[in-house]
């Protein structure tokens, strides 16, 4: 039995509360763009600010003054693009990694206290499901995008 709208409806409005209750959240404790750029640095690097931006879909801009703020704590270095000397690549310091695992690791025991009461079903049934439906965001993204492209839009989603 498929879903109907309110239920549906329902769960578009609890995914964006949950979103919404992580992002303030964070943003509290520490700037996300930054351990954004930081991980990409770890776990993709060496790469372009350029390609950080564009993973992060954040302004090339920001990207600039988070890794400056990077370098200058000694988390980032940069180095010349040996493919194109005017652009640098992007790679995460050896305390770059180290305090990126330290980050991880403390948000893995704040996110344990919220969750302390549960079962171990329950997380293994939410993870699950959370992502199932990250994969099928991915899935129909561009489909959905294409066909939302095609309304009027009276809250100005998109330029037309």
């Amino acid at each position: 039995m498929q879903a109907n709208n309110d239920q549906i409806a329902e769960l578009a409005r609890t995914t964006a509360r949950f979103s919404e209750a992580m992002r303030t959240g964070m943003a509290k404790a520490f700037d996300p763009v930054r351990v954004g750029v930081l991980q990409q640095a770890v776990e993709h690097g060496p790469l372009r600010a350029g390609e950080v931006a564009e993973r992060l879909d954040a302004l090339p801009s920001s990207i600039t003054r988070h890794v400056k703020a990077l370098t200058d704590a000694g988390l980032v270095g940069t180095r010349a693009d040996p493919a194109d000397r005017r652009a640098v690549l992007l790679e995460a310091t050896g305390a770059g990694r180290a305090e990126l695992q330290r980050f991880l690791d403390v948000g893995t025991q704040v996110f344990g206290a919220v969750i302390a009461d549960w079962s171990a079903t329950d997380v293994i049934a939410l993870t699950g499901l959370l992502d199932r439906l990250i994969e099928s965001w991915a899935a129909h993204d561009a489909d959905q995008q294409q066909r939302a492209g095609r309304r009027s839009r009276p809250f100005g989603w998109s330029q037309e």
